[in-house]
């Protein structure tokens, strides 16, 4: 991410930040036994973590986590809506740990390679990036496609399949979801932005991207941003909803929250889970 006249800080000091904020979001999953130490060691580990619904298994949300994280990070979430989604499975899948530009090519765990972090200003947001790492989105997409086909083997049902994720997750899902030959259940999108977006091409009256399937504008989104994001701009959310209204899209819910920097509310949690049940309701 290049961003035009902000101040550029260390990344370091950036993923200090978000990990207090990340520390403060998993207290709940070290007091809960549910959802606790041993799956998050299963996630340190490498292994793609999943929470089984309640009721038999009749629909899945495949969450992506942000920069630096891992599975765990969607616990939380998970933990408080699950009791509003009966029959819905998590799978919260971990990023490898790759060469990451910003921080020095040290590796960290991440979805794609970005070339800068800077904290950015609401009050004077950067333009969205245009060069980005193609085909390291490509490759992780690929894998969120595998996941697709293991909930597809399950005999899930592709409109019972949603995928989400919060920043980098964010945007992997959506170019997944937008790129998948299943027409899928949805998408959510939280802190993120519509990558490749400088490379939308006019198409029968409709600008269309790379990696767009035919089917792709009939795609449910929902679409949560808060509106002082210091890390992904705010604007970067309303230019993406507004590009995907050029693409065909259709039912596309924006959601802005007043006050809210880099991560979820909990306005945000009972949105996101009000959305899921309604497109995955119980059978």
């Amino acid at each position: 991410m290049r961003a035009s006249q902000q101040q550029q800080t260390p990344l370091r000091w950036v993923l200090y930040g978000l990990a207090a904020l990340v520390t403060l979001w998993l207290y709940s999953l070290w007091s809960t036994p549910a959802m606790g130490r041993e799956l998050h060691a299963l996630a340190e580990s490498g292994v793609d973590l999943e929470v089984l619904g309640i009721g038999r298994h009749s629909a899945s949300v495949i969450f992506l986590h942000g920069l630096s994280g891992s599975g765990t990070l969607g616990l939380p979430l998970v933990e408080r809506v699950r009791e509003d989604l009966l029959q819905v499975s998590w799978i919260l899948p971990s990023a490898p740990a790759v060469p990451v530009t910003a921080n020095d090519g040290e590796l960290m765990s991440a979805w794609f390679d970005i070339d800068e972090l800077n904290i950015v200003s609401p009050n004077d947001p950067p333009p969205m990036p245009t060069r980005e790492d193609e085909a390291g989105m490509r490759k992780s997409v690929a894998r969120v496609h595998a996941l697709i086909q293991k909930e597809l083997d399950k005999g899930i049902d592709a409109n019972r399949i949603v995928l989400g994720g919060f920043s980098q997750g964010c945007v992997i899902s959506l170019l997944a979801a937008i790129s998948s030959k299943e027409k899928l259940g949805g998408v959510m999108c939280l802190s993120g932005w519509l990558a490749m977006s400088d490379k939308l091409e006019k198409h029968g009256g409709k600008l269309r991207h790379p990696m767009q399937e035919p089917h792709a504008h009939e795609l449910p989104v929902f679409w949560g941003h808060g509106d002082l994001d210091n890390v992904v701009a705010h604007s970067w959310g309303e230019e993406s909803v507004g590009k995907l209204h050029k693409m065909g899209f259709r039912d596309v819910e924006f959601y802005s929250y007043p006050a809210l920097e880099h991560y979820m509310s909990v306005q945000e949690e009972k949105d996101v889970a009000t959305w899921l049940s309604k497109r995955l309701p119980p059978t």
